[in-house]
């Protein structure tokens, strides 16, 4: 199960691949389901994916790219 929590930035490259896998797991187990991004976080280069959680809420992960540190937050 994914947690709600926001995150302003992953510790690590390691971090943010082992959360990744976490949502990919929760996706294959129909725990929260990939949506349309529709307003983007930032900028076209910045890969994101938007993701509905079992509270029916709507998340956004956007991939890291140094500087920045990636986000996983309410759409």
């Amino acid at each position: 199960m994914i947690e709600q929590v926001e995150i302003h930035g992953f510790d690590s490259p390691q971090h943010f691949a082992e959360f990744q896998r976490s949502l990919e797991d929760a996706v294959l187990a129909a725990e929260v389901a990939p949506v349309d991004v529709e307003d983007r976080y930032g900028s076209l280069m910045f890969e994101e994916k938007w993701y509905r959680l079992s509270s029916g809420e709507i998340w956004r992960l956007v991939s890291p790219d140094f500087p920045f540190k990636g986000v996983f937050l309410r759409a």
